[in-house]
């Protein structure tokens, strides 16, 4: 039999109220569940004065991608915390080289969605003039588009405005067809890529009109990214006045004869791109 002297039954009875009174003064963890601390995408219950956790469903921050993430479709854009952030540029290849693209990148558009294109804050709008001058009438053509160009949503504009006419001008000037021809490092030969069938008249000096372009024929750069060169053909059509005879007194006689021709513009360089 194992003899406990009187010092060590002290030692032990007191050491045995100490734990009593430590688990009596024990503090609980919470009386209700509002008692415990909030934690994202955990709803908490207060049990036996303690708190626990459990984990909801279709709440960003929860580490799972669900398909309702707060009410929202889940996506990067939504929901970047279990589905990653909507960053990272595009690739082009240069010969046997993969570098990343300049402009296109992935981004949250106004939709709440990650897409692979161009920002509008990235975008420059750019402008040029040509001069028409044939002698019977002069006119001017601002031709204006983004830089980057998107194919898949970007179109030219055109003002044409008629600046000056000759006596032997019968107006109006036609304006008939618009066509647009492009080239770039990939396709040297210039490729078709819009066409127009215009219906429009300047009939007074100081008249303009305002056309715009979509690339109509489905052209699609090789690349995300790619530098070219564009140029339009405008055809038009006028109608002047041309000495056919005289009168008996010696006076002319006019006839009117119509004209048709086609003005062609500089080539511009263009910095095109393919979103989407």
């Amino acid at each position: 039999m194992i003899k406990i002297n009187r010092r060590n039954f002290v030692a032990l009875l007191l050491f045995a109220i100490a734990l009593v009174i430590l688990a009596s003064c024990t503090k609980a963890e919470c009386k209700i569940g509002s008692d415990c601390q909030a934690k994202t995408c955990y709803s908490s219950s207060c049990e036996s004065k303690k708190c626990v956790y459990s984990l909801q469903s279709n709440c960003c921050g929860n580490g799972i991608k669900d398909n309702i993430e707060d009410g929202k479709p889940g996506n990067q854009c939504t929901c970047p915390q279990d589905y990653g952030k909507c960053e990272g540029k595009g690739k082009v290849k240069f010969g046997i080289r993969t570098e990343d693209a300049a402009y296109v990148h992935n981004y949250c558009n106004a939709n709440s969605k990650c897409v692979l294109g161009i920002e509008r804050k990235d975008i420059v709008p750019q402008n040029f003039l040509d001069t028409i001058d044939i002698g019977f009438f002069k006119a001017s053509s601002i031709e204006k588009y983004n830089k980057p160009f998107d194919v898949n949503q970007d179109s030219f504009e055109f003002k044409v405005s008629l600046d000056d006419a000759s006596k032997d001008l019968v107006l109006p000037v036609k304006l008939t067809k618009i066509r647009l021809l492009y080239s770039s490092d990939y396709s040297r030969t210039e490729q078709l890529i819009a066409e127009k069938d215009l219906d429009v008249s300047l009939s007074n000096i100081g008249e303009n009109a305002i056309i715009y372009t979509p690339l109509t024929l489905n052209y699609k750069p090789q690349e995300l990214e790619e530098n070219g060169a564009v140029r339009y053909e405008l055809s038009y059509a006028y109608t002047k006045k041309v000495v056919s005879g005289r009168t008996a007194g010696g006076g002319e006689l006019y006839a009117a004869e119509t004209v048709r021709a086609t003005f062609t513009a500089t080539t511009k360089s263009i910095f095109v791109v393919r979103s989407g």
